[in-house]
């Protein structure tokens, strides 16, 4: 496989914005299978060993090598940087430039990604910023904004409208009346049809003391709309917090880097753990 990428090393980008020399970035085609893993194909990360023979491998395979060749072995800190380096752009169309091994990673949670519109019956897919604009105009819901891991507060009348949050992520809350029991409060988290669970842990309270809390579980295969909470009564002055606390719990976006948070993810790439990669 050919791709263009651009090629830069953290430590050149950094030279840069602080203006110590002139660093030198432009767009290359290269064969990306010499970034592979000469034993299992998959893209190499860090950390990176180089066998007897010169050829780089992974860690999960270096794990497996006989005793003597794997004392023969050493670490690839050149290849490390080099991969590192290579900056690839999303294949879904987002802005978003990524190393050339975190890219399926990313492409598997990324807000371009398919969404099926959460409405009963339509079959419509597209990414969620279009799929926004499909259930305003279309379906003529009205749309909310919501923050992840913040309270807010819903009245308990029928109602099915779009919450958005500041990350993108797009939520369907359906409040119907139940016959005997009040009103059922139903959420539907819009996401990418991905191999990956999604989790979604939501709260209900109620100012006369009721108390209810959910955690979710959805899984692609599964229909992602569930009645979380039915309140008693209902009515404008009747009201339930909900806060929706996790949503792809292995790619929180809501996440701000700071300096530690930088130094703490290059030591994690030295250690990364390949479970989720040999699961596929």
């Amino acid at each position: 496989m050919e791709v263009k990428s651009n090629v830069m090393s953290k430590e050149g980008e950094a030279m840069l914005q602080q203006g110590v020399g002139v660093v030198r970035k432009q767009n290359v085609t290269m064969r990306m299978e010499v970034f592979h893993c000469a034993v299992c194909a998959k893209p190499l990360r860090p950390p990176i060993f180089q066998c007897s023979s010169g050829t780089s491998i992974c860690s999960p395979c270096y794990r497996k090598l006989p005793v003597g060749e794997h004392d023969a072995s050493k670490r690839s800190y050149t290849m490390e940087r080099v991969v590192e380096s290579i900056l690839v752009p999303c294949k879904l169309g987002c802005n978003m430039k990524m190393a050339y091994y975190r890219q399926d990673a990313h492409e598997r949670e990324c807000l371009m990604g398919p969404c099926v519109c959460p409405v009963s019956g339509c079959s419509f897919v597209a990414p969620a910023p279009a799929l926004l604009g499909h259930l305003t105009t279309l379906h003529q819901l009205p749309t909310a904004p919501v923050k992840l891991f913040v309270t807010f507060l819903c009245p308990v009348k029928p109602v099915t409208q779009v919450l958005s949050s500041e990350c993108g992520r797009l939520f369907l809350l359906h409040v119907e009346p139940v016959e005997s029991f009040g009103h059922a409060v139903s959420l539907t988290c819009v996401r990418p049809q991905t191999p990956r669970e999604v989790v979604v842990s939501v709260q209900f309270s109620s100012s006369e003391g009721h108390f209810q809390a959910s955690k979710l579980e959805f899984r692609p295969d599964a229909e992602p709309r569930q009645c979380l909470c039915v309140v008693p009564g209902g009515g404008a002055d009747v009201l339930v917090s909900i806060k929706i606390c996790l949503v792809y719990s292995d790619n929180d976006e809501l996440h701000v880097k700071d300096d530690d948070d930088e130094e703490e993810e290059d030591d994690d790439d030295q250690d990364y753990d390949y479970d989720d990669d040999e699961e596929e």
